[in-house]
């Protein structure tokens, strides 16, 4: 599993990106790419804009230093 966190767009181009907390991903989904996430109750229908890759060097991992991150940015569809 990959842990990043999600940012989804709702409303205009000028509004900030919501940040939807960290998820589990069995991997990082694509552009293009349609998830369903649960919140509040409600099943919410997100399609992938872009996923942001933070790698980080194997010997800062070994370390303990540093661990990559990802964040995916999705814009939300609706919700049932």
């Amino acid at each position: 599993m990959i842990e990043a966190l999600l940012l989804v767009e709702r409303g205009s181009i000028r509004d900030k990106s919501q940040d939807w907390g960290a998820h589990a991903f069995v991997a990082l989904p694509s552009p293009g790419d349609r998830i369903v996430v649960p919140r509040d109750g409600e099943a919410h229908y997100l399609t992938v804009l872009c996923a942001h890759h933070r790698p980080v060097p194997m010997d800062a991992v070994a370390n303990g230093t540093a661990e990559p991150a990802a964040e995916v940015v999705a814009k939300w569809t609706g919700s049932e």
